[in-house]
């Protein structure tokens, strides 16, 4: 099944799309629904049978500070988690780690960057090509159709009949005005392969984007918080008060999230996300 690694600006959340669930049969009546042929259902169910084969186990013990990339504030430090704190806080709450990720999905690459400081890790995020479609956000279905409408331009969906993946780095784009989404988008990073000439979409509602350099800023943490809006606002709130520290102010009307959700302790990975001015 094609995994999606997301990310969202108020990015609100950014998860592994996985939208048939673990119900197999739920996910072949949509994908029959959407009409795909019985070569790539067979294809897709096996590799949802795959995805949940062997991913439910639990991770090699690994820092907390290497599990998020940096290390904590300690003002920020409401509780301890670490190896030694089991009875305190469940290490499955410790985010997995990134490197695991992106050699799943063909993640944007990222260089070092200069600035090293506790409660978030910064990264230069060079020009790349995304695939974008607009969300409805009227509409109760509008983040289900944008993420199929994409599903379908990685599935053959394209003016070349190539399938980009078996799984992408996918990304939630939201400009805000103060509190409010002014826009939602939802994108993912187009793999390496086809980055120099991507593949043009089928339905006029998914475009190619490039977009440019970017340093960002991010804070990690794991477990399923997907729907955990205010945890996540928290968050953004403490990322916001750690970039105080060494005065940082970021762009004030964008927002991201990452969020891999797998079964398993120590199996997810969520990142909120800040842009440099």
């Amino acid at each position: 099944m094609l995994r999606f690694a997301a990310v969202c600006s108020l990015l609100t959340i950014a998860l592994s799309f996985d939208f048939g669930g673990t119900d197999e049969a739920e996910y072949e009546t949509i994908l029959r629904e959407k009409g795909y042929p019985e070569e790539d259902i067979q294809q897709f169910l096996q590799e949802h049978r795959d995805a949940r084969a062997g991913v439910a186990r639990d991770g090699d013990f690994v820092p907390w500070h290497v599990a998020r990339g940096y290390r904590e504030c300690m003002d920020f430090r409401r509780r301890r988690c670490g190896h030694n704190g089991r009875n305190v806080c469940n290490h499955c709450f410790r985010p997995r780690l990134r490197s695991i990720i992106c050699d799943e999905y063909d993640c944007p690459p990222t260089t070092e960057n200069d600035v090293v400081a506790c409660g978030f890790e910064a990264r230069n995020v060079p020009s790349g090509k995304w695939a974008v479609t607009v969300v409805d956000r009227i509409s109760k279905i509008g983040y289900s159709d944008a993420y199929w409408r994409l599903f379908r331009y990685i599935n053959k969906g394209n003016d070349q009949g190539a399938r980009l993946a078996a799984s992408v780095y996918m990304v939630r784009l939201m400009t805000m005005d103060g509190n409010t989404a002014k826009s939602v988008k939802m994108a993912f990073y187009i793999p390496s392969a086809f980055q120099a000439s991507p593949p043009t979409p089928n339905n006029d509602a998914v475009t190619v984007e490039t977009w440019d350099d970017a340093t960002t800023y991010s804070r990690a943490f794991g477990s399923d918080r997907t729907d955990d809006h205010d945890y996540i606002n928290r968050q953004f709130k403490i990322l916001e008060a750690a970039l105080a520290k060494e005065n940082i102010t970021p762009k004030p009307n964008l927002r991201m999230t990452f969020v891999d959700i797998v079964p398993g302790c120590t199996m997810q990975r969520n990142e909120v996300t800040l842009f440099a001015q």
